[in-house]
């Protein structure tokens, strides 16, 4: 598909809410997820999508990147270079603060600062002034969100968070403090424990928090029959505690809230190479299993056979295998149709193919009733460049829509910050 005349895909209403009927025989072969924690009330009442001014346009601003092709009606700039920028999140005056760790991927990237950085545009000129907020013990920096006055983030085996005052570009020597995890184990469960570096962290609109953690792990069943719990876990957290929320996860890197819905999902990455994985986008809901290590969706997986399989709860948005979805995020409301209220998700792109086959934002419809995307196929919005003549745009990390309304995206490999607008979007 052309993505300069990027349209939507047969789409049918959502009628998958994630919340399944579970065989009461599945019950003696599920693991104990946990306590599970309550929901709480969606407060879009409240919540108005982002108007244009009356000013300059955005697209007024820089100029068009070379190689790089936005659809009909928006355009793309570059708004600055960061080493193996991964999360984002925008601080409360509009900072956008951007992890970048030194440590390598998993993939062999490198390049990062080992800090969080803070990149403003005070002269309002589309380019960003860069700030380093933190550094020190950094090196695993990956999830990062605010929250009550802090801003929150995570390392290898645990989770941080700093006091934050509007406007603040530099954290307070000695302010950081330990919330879960860490050198003291009398601070709780940790993070790490065989997983993965690359955690998740997000917000909801009622204030709850969520952390993720990815595993290295195989098959194994105890006695009972039941599979051992594996750690491929959401955890709600809190001060010194994780409580486990959902499992049966093998890598879920990025977890997003969504704006005004008591909403907060994760991005899954199935098994590689392995007949019956795929990709997924999760909701969270309290108490549910997805599989990780014994089983897959499509009831495939080492334990397949036995019918545990048909137990775990269905993932919601099935992408394909290989396409790796990282980090994603929801319309405001304010773009033009197709794309309103829809969920834009950056592609990382097959790390077993040429050129990272895959890689780009795509675009899937949201349910207007509950926010969850469409299990539909993404539409492209915009194509990765490696391979190509300019390359600008390698293997897309996150996306994040900013209260003005325009989308940003990072490339972790291409250590660059962009952001996308609409052509007649006035300041």
């Amino acid at each position: 598909m052309d993505v300069g005349d990027a349209t939507d895909t047969g789409v049918e209403a959502a009628t998958d809410t994630g919340v399944r009927p579970i065989d009461p025989a599945c019950i003696p072969l599920r693991p104990t997820v946990g306590s599970g924690v309550g929901a709480g009330s969606d407060q879009c009442g409240s919540f108005r999508a982002p108007t244009p001014g009356t000013g300059a346009t955005f697209c007024s601003l820089g100029t068009d990147v070379p190689g790089l092709r936005a659809p009909a009606g928006f355009c793309i700039r570059r708004f600055a270079t960061v080493g193996l920028p991964r999360v984002m999140a925008f601080a409360p005056n509009g900072d956008l603060f951007v992890a970048s760790p030194s440590a390598s991927t998993a993939a062999g990237d490198s390049g990062g600062l080992g800090a969080i950085v803070v990149l403003s545009d005070d002269n309002r000129d589309g380019t960003a002034e860069m700030h380093t907020f933190a550094t020190g013990g950094l090196d695993t920096v990956h999830g990062i969100a605010f929250n009550a006055g802090f801003v929150y983030f995570t390392t290898t085996d645990a989770v941080y968070r700093s006091p934050y005052t509007m406007g603040q570009r530099a954290e307070m020597a000695g302010s950081r403090q330990t919330v879960a995890g860490g050198p003291m184990t009398t601070l709780g469960a940790t993070l790490q424990r065989g997983g993965r570096w690359t955690h998740g962290l997000s917000v909801s609109v009622n204030g709850r928090m969520l952390a993720t953690r990815g595993e290295y792990s195989s098959c194994m069943v105890g006695p009972d029959g039941r599979p051992a719990p594996g750690i491929g876990e959401v955890y709600e957290l809190g001060m010194n505690s994780l409580n486990r929320v959902a499992s049966g996860f093998r890598n879920p890197m990025y977890a997003r809230c969504h704006p005004c819905r008591d909403l907060c999902m994760v991005a899954e990455l199935g098994e590689d190479q392995t007949i019956g994985a795929v990709e997924s986008l999760v909701v969270i809901n309290n108490d549910h299993w997805y599989g990780y290590p014994c089983c897959y969706q499509n009831n495939a997986g080492p334990r397949a056979s036995s019918g545990l399989c048909r137990c775990i709860d269905e993932q919601q948005v099935k992408i394909n295998l290989g396409d790796t979805p990282f980090g994603f995020d929801w319309e405001r409301g304010a773009w033009p149709e197709p794309y309103r209220n829809g969920v834009f998700v950056a592609l990382h792109g097959s790390f077993y193919l040429a050129n990272y086959a895959g890689a780009g934002i795509v675009f899937l419809p949201s349910d207007p009733a509950t926010g969850i995307p469409r299990n539909v196929t993404p539409t492209r919005f915009i194509e990765a460049t490696n391979g190509s003549a300019q390359q600008s745009l390698l293997r897309p990390s996150d996306v994040l829509f900013s209260r003005d309304g325009r989308l940003f995206l990072s490339d972790d490999k291409g250590r660059g910050i962009y952001w996308v607008a609409p052509t007649d979007w006035r300041m």
